[in-house]
């Protein structure tokens, strides 16, 4: 009972205390908001056809490639192919029979596919597809693993000819 008395006694004193007074946010000078925006201008016209049907084209032709990639790695790791300076694969020794009918057909669909790579990369970037040809050339010569066939430049620089990637020029860039 006596909890109950002293609770009623000081309930009122508690909330007696809880008056409204006035609090000012007022600031003595106006308050400045420095924004930063970025503007982002969009056409949303309809893309052109063209364009939408040779970047499906690229995106099968990656995916193509990428699904050969294996094999193309044997016949590489075989010497039966190697990478000529136009940075496509060439036939070094070609098996017999219905083998060697495969390494054509393989080699002409990987032949066709960086042809296609290099021409759109070509006409992406506004430069000469010779250009991207020695750079793909470059490129295929340091991945190839010792031992693959690699079409180099004589030192002399009077021609091209074919030699195993020796491990003495380090290994390839994965």
């Amino acid at each position: 009972m006596l909890k109950t008395a002293t609770l009623c006694l000081m309930f009122p004193v508690l909330f007696a205390g809880c008056q409204a007074f006035d609090v000012n946010v007022a600031t003595p000078e106006p308050i400045k908001v420095d924004v930063a925006m970025d503007v982002h201008v969009y056409q949303h016209a309809q893309p052109d056809q063209k364009v939408v049907e040779q970047q499906a084209t690229y995106r099968s032709t990656m995916d193509s490639r990428r699904d050969r990639m294996e094999e193309v790695q044997e016949l590489k790791n075989n010497r039966l192919v190697g990478e000529n300076r136009r940075a496509l694969l060439e036939i070094r020794n070609k098996p017999a029979a219905a083998y060697g009918e495969y390494v054509e057909e393989t080699v002409s669909a990987e032949n066709q596919d960086r042809e296609f790579l290099m021409i759109y990369e070509s006409e992406d970037k506004g430069v000469s597809i010779e250009m991207i040809r020695v750079e793909q050339w470059q490129h295929w010569q340091r991945k190839s693993f010792p031992g693959e066939w690699i079409e180099i430049e004589e030192e002399e620089g009077n021609g091209h000819k074919w030699i195993q990637k020796d491990s003495a020029e380090g290994e390839s860039d994965q």
